[in-house]
């Protein structure tokens, strides 16, 4: 039976570390403080810094190009709520761990934990156990404390996990005891397959390459057969574009005209990405300006109106 949970506050987390939860590539987070197993909090996507290093000097190459991606995304007004966690596990390590092997099991590098332990007495490493949100929440840029609280409580329930039980509990244990990755080279595989360009691939080439991802996602633990039948976090939009798109005030009466639009055009600038598409983020709407432009492989304008019978043209 799934447990119905109620989430107040949000733990801020570097929008890259909440991507990465989220697509399954990690269970670890470096909150600032220690967490008690068994907390519950949404994930905030925050704007902090990753300790005055690059991100190249602070990710691993095999997550770079999806922690560049994070970063180009944030926006200075508005974040977007995508999962929530409960805290499994939660130690503080300094220099006596094994920095190395925890960067073997995690998205960071060595020389990213060793300048964390430069400015903290310890790191706290929290294992998270990840579950997606129904709807994505979007709300104003908060100051980032380690934990902000929402507009508004969520009622949450754990039957969307990002990874199954057994996957969790494999990875939960690797990372306890520091045991090293058992295939680095299909991680770098995996980052190869995110980075190729789409734009001169057929179809079928391009459907072939994104069920070797999803494969080897399998394979990595990353996700498990159970969810190849159901949509890749980055594929929700497939399941709310129509219905944001026919948006009625009737059934979005606690929802504003300005909210319904905008999460309409987050969902049409995820479609086009999957298309292949380019898409420019400096241009997000707003009075007078564009909803969303398109720069490769042509340039592309639109505007969104997420309004039942919206006259097409």
């Amino acid at each position: 039976m799934n447990q119905s949970i109620l989430l107040q506050t949000a733990l801020a987390l570097p929008n890259p570390d909440i991507e990465a939860l989220i697509q399954g590539r990690t269970i670890a987070a470096m909150p600032r403080m220690f967490l008690n197993p068994g907390r519950t909090f949404a994930l905030y996507p925050a704007n902090i810094s990753v300790d005055l290093l690059s991100a190249d000097r602070y990710y691993r190459s095999s997550f770079l190009p999806v922690a560049q991606k994070a970063l180009d995304r944030l926006n200075s007004d508005k974040v977007l709520i995508k999962a929530w966690a409960r805290c499994e596990f939660c130690k503080p390590l300094d220099n006596s761990e094994s920095l190395e092997a925890v960067s073997r099991l995690t998205i960071w590098k060595t020389e990213a934990l060793q300048q964390t332990l430069q400015q903290r007495p310890f790191i706290f490493l929290a294992h998270l156990r990840v579950y997606l949100l129904p709807q994505p929440l979007e709300m104003p840029v908060q100051s980032s404390g380690n934990f902000v609280s929402l507009p508004k409580s969520l009622n949450v329930t754990d039957s969307t996990p990002v990874l199954s039980d057994f996957i969790f509990a494999k990875r939960h244990q690797q990372l306890k005891k520091l045991e090293p990755p058992e295939h680095p080279e299909l991680e770098e595989l995996q980052s190869a397959l995110v980075q190729m360009p789409i734009n001169n691939l057929t179809v079928k080439e391009r459907s072939d390459a994104q069920q070797l991802n999803r494969q080897v996602k399998i394979f990595l633990g990353w996700s498990s057969d159970n969810d190849v039948s159901q949509l890749e976090p980055d594929l929700a939009w497939i399941n709310t574009i129509a219905a944001l798109g026919n948006r009625t005030k009737e059934i979005d009466a606690d929802k504003s005209n300005y909210q319904a639009g905008t999460d309409f055009e987050n969902v049409v600038r995820d479609s086009l990405e999957f298309l292949g598409f380019t898409v420019d983020y400096a241009h997000k709407g707003g009075a007078g300006g564009l909803d969303l432009f398109c720069s490769k492989p042509y340039p592309l304008v639109g505007e969104c109106k997420a309004v039942q019978g919206a006259t097409r043209g």
